[in-house]
């Protein structure tokens, strides 16, 4: 089996084959509006991306890659796959006893008492300049 984020030389055949030259990037997870397909053409340059994050799923088989142009896959890879592995891996932390979670609880504030009102006797108002 190939390392994790590495495809075979077959399944990268394969998938530019079923993507016929175009590139096969779909939808907002790329950029584009929703069912809208990016097809551009792959002879100017094609990139292999796992459609499921290859840190999460650990898949390089056939249904996971997508051959994209460079900019669907920059796209999605600094807009959705950066972030999404960096949450795992803090997640991973967290539950490891790596990090401590940030911040302090939240929780209802004590009752604070009501100050006394101080009743103070008014005095007349001075005359000025007598």
């Amino acid at each position: 089996m190939a390392r994790a984020g590495n495809f075979t030389a077959k399944t990268k055949r394969e998938r530019l084959k079923h993507a016929n030259g175009f590139c096969e990037a779909v939808g907002p997870l790329y950029g584009l509006d929703a069912g809208v397909a990016c097809n551009a053409d792959l002879g100017f340059g094609v990139e292999f991306d796992h459609f499921d994050l290859v840190a999460n799923s650990r898949d390089n088989s056939f249904d996971n890659c997508r051959a994209v142009c460079p900019a669907c896959h920059r796209f999605k890879t600094s807009k959705h796959d950066v972030p999404r592995a960096a949450k795992t891996l803090r997640q991973q932390d967290k539950n490891n006893g790596i990090r401590r979670p940030k911040g302090k609880l939240k929780s209802a504030p004590f009752p604070k008492p009501e100050k006394e009102k101080k009743s103070r006797d008014t005095l007349p108002p001075r005359k000025l300049y007598q």
